[in-house]
């Protein structure tokens, strides 16, 4: 094996070194008390390595935010029917039920709900911007659907989380359908 390939492979298993501890810690604490020097003791490196790869803890979550965003916008989805809006609804809580539980982590939990509604922020725009026109010929009123329709489905799953998933998940599925479709019936067709 070359010397660039050793290199290639040291650095990936440093950061996943580096990944995994920061996502375990994000399981077992708020943000605030994560610090690089318990961080690096996890993942049984140096502070210096960890800044080789990272200016700051920010810049993890960053790219652990994005990938939660990266996630749900690489979904070829389509807001022409509510038959579409039923299968996103349908599609989001199936796949946020198979989600780690750093994912829940970050979308449900009071110390990172700031987070999640980072995300959803950032996958509302994108919906906004690439689906424009979906809902109206009015750019501020696709704007306004778009920020109902994507942040109701999170509160919704974050008060299934609260309340121990007792409801099963096809009852939660169609109760948020109700909700959210009966919200959408003015702007989407049949």
């Amino acid at each position: 094996m070359d010397k660039t390939n050793q290199g290639d492979l040291r650095v990936r298993k440093t950061k996943e070194a580096i990944r995994r501890a920061f996502e375990d810690m994000i399981c077992e604490m708020d943000y605030e008390q994560i610090t690089v020097k318990e961080l690096t003791d996890r993942a049984m490196l140096n502070r210096k390595t960890f800044y080789l790869h990272y200016e700051t803890l920010d810049d993890l979550l960053e790219e652990l935010q994005q990938e939660i965003v990266d996630s749900f916008t690489s979904q070829n989805i389509s807001y022409k029917s509510m038959a579409d809006i039923r299968r996103i609804i349908r599609y989001f809580y199936e796949y946020a039920v198979k989600m780690p539980k750093l994912h829940e982590r970050l979308l449900c939990s009071g110390s990172y709900e700031h987070i999640g509604d980072k995300i959803n922020e950032r996958i509302v725009a994108y919906q906004a911007e690439r689906y424009r026109g979906a809902f109206s010929r009015n750019i501020y009123e696709d704007n306004l659907v778009f920020a109902y329709f994507s942040p109701i489905t999170t509160i919704l799953y974050r008060q299934w989380v609260k309340d121990n998933k007792k409801m099963p998940l096809e009852d939660l599925i169609a109760t948020a359908t109700r909700l959210v479709c009966g919200g959408l019936g003015e702007y989407v067709k049949g």
